[in-house]
């Protein structure tokens, strides 16, 4: 991975940790499922107008179609709702840490199907640690909210749901979607989010807006314009330029900055057991992604396939 990949993993960090904070406090304005239909139409609405704008043209292919549809579920539509939905039972922190653990899911997923990204043993205790870290957090049942003493396991089986939704994605994208054009990829990967989104809100939301303040609506537009619409082109272009192991990456920005904003805006708390998770997720995913020192020393400690 070339360190040309760090400004991109630092802005989509910025731009995920911070869309959490605003999200959080979205949903405590909106019904959540409006608030994600309301998202991500606005997000698909702006990017498209810079798109056609721009002389972008969509996909001719039905390959090309039928591929960023998949990924436009497996990438945007999943992910973004449980995630979103998982803040109804957690902290921004607590949710951002649990993204954390994306770099081993990854690399797991990477090993098996994508061949130049194997498995070595660094990376095979990174692993362990990580999803350790992450186990560490659910037996405490931290919730990183002031009001509430143990948090509902519903929130951790969004995230992680999300989560391996993302790593099916990432993989795809490295396979079979890396010759294909970034902006024409997320217009479709957004309008299929945004369909399947506002589908789901009319089956379980409650559009009544008439409560919504503005911080409300000022949050439902950050959430749109930076979180989702600059941050799922950022995405895939990571994934497509730098590939999973870079992408994997932003995970460990992402809580810093939604941690520390959350605490400054929305009187979240920081644990002792949170602390202790960030430290060990943190050091597995330095394991996961630590360069190795020659190509003899790649071979010796390559884990091979079973």
């Amino acid at each position: 991975m070339h360190t040309k990949a760090f400004p991109y993993i630092g802005l989509l960090g910025f731009f995920w940790g911070t869309n959490i904070v605003a999200s959080r406090f979205g949903i405590g304005e909106f019904d959540p499922f409006v608030f994600l239909a309301l998202r991500l139409s606005i997000a698909s609405f702006a990017f498209l107008a810079v798109f056609l704008l721009g002389n972008g043209r969509f996909p001719k292919e039905v390959k090309t179609w039928r591929l960023a549809i998949i990924s436009g579920v497996l990438g945007v539509a999943i992910p973004m709702s449980t995630f979103i939905l998982s803040l109804q039972y957690q902290s921004s922190g607590v949710a951002s840490i649990y993204v954390t653990t994306a770099p081993a899911q990854i690399a797991i997923a990477a090993h098996f199907f994508l061949p130049d990204e194997r498995m070595s043993r660094n990376k095979a205790a990174g692993v362990t640690i990580a999803l350790l870290g992450s186990l560490f957090l659910v037996l405490l049942g931290e919730s990183g909210l002031a009001n509430v003493e143990r948090a509902n396991p519903l929130g951790v089986i969004l995230i992680m749901s999300g989560l391996i939704s993302e790593t099916i994605n990432t993989v795809l994208v490295r396979k079979r979607m890396t010759h294909m054009d970034p902006m024409q990829i997320t217009a479709v990967r957004l309008l299929t989010g945004a369909v399947c989104l506002i589908g789901l809100a009319f089956i379980m939301g409650d559009f009544d807006l008439s409560g919504i303040s503005g911080a409300g609506y000022f949050s439902l537009l950050y959430a749109a314009l930076i979180g989702a619409s600059a941050g799922q082109f950022m995405a895939f272009y990571i994934q497509r330029r730098f590939g999973a192991t870079a992408f994997s990456l932003v995970s460990f920005v992402v809580p810093v900055v939604a941690t520390s904003i959350g605490v400054l805006l929305l009187g979240e708390i920081v644990t002792w057991g949170m602390l202790v998770g960030v430290i060990l997720i943190g050091g597995g995913i330095y394991l996961i992604n630590r360069p190795k020192r020659d190509s003899q020393k790649d071979q010796l400690d390559t884990v091979n396939t079973p």
